[in-house]
């Protein structure tokens, strides 16, 4: 028996036997298991551990790899780990108006991500950067930190005074609906 615990938090990194404990939930039930990987690269450089490690090697059956989140301009890669499952996929892009005319040069920067290293050095950065806003909000009254930081992402709890501050000084956040919970990641501009 698979028991796969539901958290509240956001932000969270999966770790190697929790993908491999959804996976076979999703065996037991004869269904395959997609892994959205906008931030693969910080949970591999957040557990230390190799992308064959989080993805096929735990029974990931299709792993859509985000590049806009790892220093990208446009675009993911989407690995078939069972190439069966891509059968028509380029067909199926084309129908959702995905597929680019010049798709070799959205294709071109992952060879150089790759191959350089940057990929992991780029999320490593990205961890490194949250991680130290962290702590500089730590003890800022009225501010919480809601969720562990374990990668490139802070969520905060902030008071409705903080956050109008915040924007009157031309921050950029996502706020949840309802609450005054704020996502601040890579992307935010100051």
């Amino acid at each position: 028996m698979v028991t796969i615990t539901q958290s509240t938090e956001t932000g969270r990194v999966y770790a190697v036997e929790e993908v491999a404990a959804i996976s076979a939930a999703c065996k037991a039930h004869g269904l395959l298991l997609h892994m959205d990987g906008a931030r693969f690269a910080n949970a591999c450089a957040s557990l230390g551990r190799s992308p064959a490690d989080l993805s096929w090697k735990s029974g990931v059956d299709v792993l859509c790899f985000g590049g806009t989140k790892n220093g990208m301009a446009v675009g993911e890669a989407v690995l078939f780990f069972d190439r069966s499952l891509a059968t028509d996929f380029d067909y199926r892009c084309k129908q959702a108006g995905q597929l680019a005319s010049k798709m070799r040069f959205l294709a071109a920067p992952w060879l150089g991500m790759l191959a350089s290293g940057a990929w992991l050095t780029n999320a490593q950065h990205a961890n490194k950067c949250a991680s130290y806003f962290a702590e500089q909000v730590t003890n800022i009254a009225n501010v919480t930190i809601v969720s562990p930081v374990e990668a490139n992402t802070v969520f905060l709890k902030a008071s409705d005074e903080i956050l109008e501050q915040l924007r009157g000084r031309g921050w950029k956040f996502y706020t949840f609906i309802g609450e005054r919970r704020v996502s601040c990641s890579r992307g935010i501009r100051i």
